[in-house]
């Protein structure tokens, strides 16, 4: 295990009083970043005065309501952009993407070969589809919010890997009961659902079931490759429809045929309020799951890892591509920030003095992207390679100077990168879009 804590008392006390400050229009001026301002009011006596006061407060008021108008639809305006060219897009594509995985030329065609001459082959092409709908799901996670993640209803049935550990055991009791008259998918918690599961279910080689004596289906060890192969393969076809329909049923309630979630989402009336839900989930999301939960943990470098390393908190553990799922969050990351050819947050700091904020920002999510690009080993594999004190103390190594190239430790370096990005999103982003910090996040010492 290994904690490292790079926030001063005296900045953790600014952060403090930072989160205090938001809530939503945007924007906070000119200036320092973590600057504030004092205005005095000055009376005068007199019977004139007291006139001129009113009027002068009057004026105020009118000024103060026109700046929250225009910064409410400034926010609106920046909310329809982001909404309408990346979000909603993303989470069509991944509808699309999930929607080819579960047609009989997805997961189905595979198991139509188990046995033949193109098993291999068609094995190959299933994995290439399940990796395009993970890689489209992993760009989406950074803006969970509405639809996506009411009670996590939507967003878990896709892939339940931020929410909780996959119950291995509990799928492989389904795949037994599949067929009983009283088993309904439906009622299977998230655990034992989405993209993790059909991974599980596919390209794990170890046929044989991840229970205990006591839990176990009865006689599976005992039966043929071939059987319990074709059982798992049906089993993973049906999660793949429940993956789709989920998806599908992100897209149907943001449209405007459906629960147009999009026309809240935009209103004027809720900028505020939307702002501050999208920025949570940015904040989380990079913070929480993809540098602590995806790397930081797996490597050693997070306190929640009390071995030397963790490579079984990995995400996408068979097919191998955990480093895939991080830079698809980067992506995404990016491409909210940005707003795509629309504005985005970048002009928002642009049009508060800040631009050169957000262009370190962004500069430092593409170190983490190119860190991921030039890696030569898989974060399984220098997962499972960080087995001494020896081996821990170069991860550390790895994730302090991490602008550096370390081909062994990649992973600890790619954590410090991420860090590079989230202690701007806790300090300097929050300040100048004007919104508080999520409480996952207050408390985090790193």
């Amino acid at each position: 295990m290994i904690l490292k804590s790079h926030l001063t008392v005296s900045l953790l006390s600014i952060l403090v009083a930072l989160a205090g400050c938001g809530g939503g229009g945007g924007g906070g001026g000119g200036g320092s970043a973590a600057g504030t301002s004092t205005q005095t009011n000055t009376t005068s006596s007199g019977s004139g005065s007291t006139s001129t006061a009113n009027n002068s407060a009057s004026s105020s008021d009118d000024s103060d309501t026109e700046d929250e108008t225009s910064d409410s639809s400034a926010t609106a305006l920046m909310l329809t952009d982001i909404a309408n060219k990346i979000m909603v897009p993303a989470y069509q594509d991944l509808s699309t993407k999930t929607a080819s995985l579960a047609a009989t030329s997805g997961v189905q065609s595979y198991c139509d070969a188990l046995g033949g001459a193109n098993e291999a082959t068609e094995l190959e092409s299933v994995k290439t589809l399940w990796s395009a709908a993970s890689d489209a799901y992993a760009k989406t996670e950074v803006h969970s919010v509405g639809p996506a993640d009411i009670d996590g209803a939507f967003r878990y049935r896709v892939s339940s890997y931020a929410s909780a550990p996959l119950d291995e055991c509990g799928l492989d009791n389904s795949v037994t009961n599949q067929n009983e008259a009283d088993f309904d998918l439906a009622s299977r918690p998230a655990n034992q659902r989405g993209l993790g599961a059909v991974e599980y279910l596919l390209f794990n080689t170890a046929l044989d079931h991840n229970c205990s004596s006591n839990t176990a289906p009865a006689g599976w060890n005992d039966l043929t490759d071939a059987s319990r192969k074709s059982q798992r393969c049906e089993y993973a076809v049906e999660l793949a429809k429940d993956i789709d329909a989920a998806a599908d049923g992100i897209v149907d309630n943001w449209s405007a045929d459906g629960s147009n979630y999009l026309a809240e989402f935009t209103s004027e009336g809720s900028a505020g309020e939307k702002l501050q839900e999208l920025t949570d989930a940015i904040i989380v999301h990079m913070d929480k799951e993809a540098k602590d939960k995806k790397v930081g943990i797996p490597t050693g470098v997070k306190e929640e890892c009390t071995s030397f390393s963790c490579p079984d908190k990995i995400e996408r553990p068979y097919v191998k591509s955990s480093f895939d799922a991080v830079k698809a969050n980067l992506q995404g990351f990016i491409d909210v920030i940005k707003g795509g050819d629309g504005r985005g947050f970048d002009d928002l700091f642009a049009d508060e003095g800040y631009a050169s904020t957000s262009n370190d920002m962004l500069a430092k999510a593409q170190a983490a992207i190119d860190n991921i690009e030039a890696a030569t080993t898989t974060l399984s594999a220098q997962t499972l390679a960080t087995n001494d004190a020896s081996k821990q103390e170069a991860c550390t190594n790895a994730y302090v100077s991490h602008d550096e190239t370390y081909e062994n430790y990649s992973g600890c370096a790619l954590t410090g990168l991420l860090k590079d990005v989230t202690d701007i999103l806790k300090i300097d982003f929050v300040t100048i879009v004007g919104v508080n910090l999520p409480g996952r996040v207050q408390a985090d010492n790193d």
